[in-house]
């Protein structure tokens, strides 16, 4: 594995970057790099073939695994991770019609009204929470959780990373639960 020294100046950049608790230089080096790739590359049609089809209420470990697209009511999360997917379905759940004190309730997530950004937490502007973000295996049962009490569908698609530790290292799995 390559070494590299990273400037002080370049460092702070992406310590500047970084979600606290979550994120490492190597993380972020990577969010950077999806976010070149998802600008500057060409489009491809999403295969949902050859996909390992996961029971989503007892998923494999997706520790080590990375999301490549995630759809949640009829939206598409831009650039999807876990973190942001959990987002967004908390968003969907204020714009649904519930107020932070009913979605604090209904929620498996550790949601507080208004700004806090310590202990992991992030804000969400739009809809005056902040949320603390978890590993793939609580934001996923997170947002099922908060998706069936919706009654909405969801669909994550996934590669866990060639590590060790990785439930399937290289290869690809689906959670889709649909609401009946």
């Amino acid at each position: 594995m390559p070494v590299i020294r990273i400037p002080d100046p370049i460092y702070k950049r992406l310590q500047a970057l970084a979600v606290p608790f979550e994120d490492t230089p190597i993380t972020v080096i990577e969010k950077l790099l999806n976010e070149y790739e998802a600008r500057y590359q060409p489009q491809q049609v999403f295969e949902t073939e050859n996909y390992k089809v996961l029971e989503p209420d007892t998923p494999s470990n997706l520790h080590y695994t990375r999301v490549l697209r995630a759809v949640i009511g009829s939206q598409e999360i831009h650039q999807p991770n876990w973190n942001k997917i959990v987002d967004a379905a908390h968003k969907m759940a204020i714009r649904e019609g519930f107020s932070v004190e009913e979605l604090i309730k209904l929620t498996l997530a550790h949601i507080v009204k208004g700004e806090k950004i310590n202990s992991g937490f992030h804000y969400l502007p739009e809809v005056n929470i902040s949320i603390q973000g978890v590993d793939s295996n609580l934001a996923w049962r997170n947002t099922l959780h908060l998706m069936k009490n919706l009654k909405m569908p969801i669909e994550i698609y996934f590669e866990w990373r060639d590590k060790e530790g990785a439930a399937y290292p290289g290869e690809k799995g689906k959670l889709i639960w649909n609401a009946k």
